[in-house]
């Protein structure tokens, strides 16, 4: 017999959100899975277009990753650069009338070359006989050797190497730029390719998701053509003279999309067949 104070074990009921995969995780997972291509074609074009640029996103800082053991080489490799040239002068004519100065109320960069300037809250200072920077700590170049960077290369190669550190932000804002042109467009133009052939099939969908399927399975091309281009994209066969906004088309990728395409069509086919069952 029980007693009565003994209480049966009731277990506790489950969180209705625990162990839930993010949607966009699932996405990722199903753009490797045909059978799940029958969902993604469901979903609007705006969003498969939202999925392709978060994706482009995430490829583009892992690239970066890659591509930071490259700065720390940065330094040594413009001082060997410099070493190429046997004589390098710059030699400018300026004439000034008054101080430049940007922004005008606390500035981050004055220009005087009537002047001796002091580095004071700016980030760069040029006056007529130094350059003066500042990014952790100030440093002060004579312009004499700036117009000399050849004989002074270990001196000069800190601020050129800043320098294109400065302008890697800008670089990439207009490669993903760029690459975003160029991804939405092959998303296009096989989308819409594949919905002129498989509509005179049994296979035939909707041109909206055609489209929407084109967003997912481009997935693998951006990732292995972006990821390559921090490294190398030889293994890639570049496809001589033609670009898109100076971007390059490369003939294993493309194949592999068509290939990609090809499995996501048979993959909605084969769900459609169990579900009619």
């Amino acid at each position: 017999k029980i007693s009565k104070s003994h209480k049966p074990y009731k277990s506790k009921p489950l969180l209705k959100n625990q162990m839930q995969i993010p949607q966009f995780i699932k996405e990722v997972i199903w753009s490797f899975y045909p059978p799940r291509y029958r969902q993604l074609a469901d979903k609007p074009v705006y969003k498969s277009f939202g999925f392709m640029s978060k994706m482009l996103i995430i490829v583009f800082l892992l690239a970066g990753l890659v591509f930071v053991p490259k700065l720390f080489m940065l330094s040594s490799s413009i001082q060997d650069q410099l070493g190429v040239f046997d004589e390098l002068k710059l030699t400018p004519k300026v004439t000034q009338r008054a101080e430049f100065a940007v922004p005008t109320s606390k500035p981050w960069i004055r220009i005087d070359f009537n002047n001796n300037l002091t580095l004071k809250d700016e980030m760069l200072v040029i006056d007529h006989d130094t350059l003066q920077y500042r990014l952790l700590s100030p440093k002060k170049i004579p312009q004499a050797q700036l117009r000399e960077p050849a004989a002074y290369r270990t001196e000069t190669d800190s601020f050129f190497t800043l320098v294109i550190v400065l302008m890697i932000p800008g670089v990439a804002l207009l490669l993903f730029v760029r690459a975003w042109l160029k991804y939405a467009l092959l998303i296009f133009l096989f989308g819409t390719f594949f919905f002129i052939i498989t509509d005179l099939t049994r296979y035939k969908m909707k041109w909206r998701q055609m489209i929407s399927v084109a967003a997912h399975a481009i997935t693998p091309i951006l990732v292995v053509e972006v990821i390559a281009s921090a490294i190398t994209t030889f293994f890639l066969f570049e496809i001589p003279k033609i670009r898109f906004l100076g971007l390059k088309l490369f003939a294993i990728t493309l194949i592999l999309y068509a290939v990609m395409m090809i499995l996501a069509v048979l993959g909605c086919r084969v769900e459609d067949c169990r579900k009619s069952k």
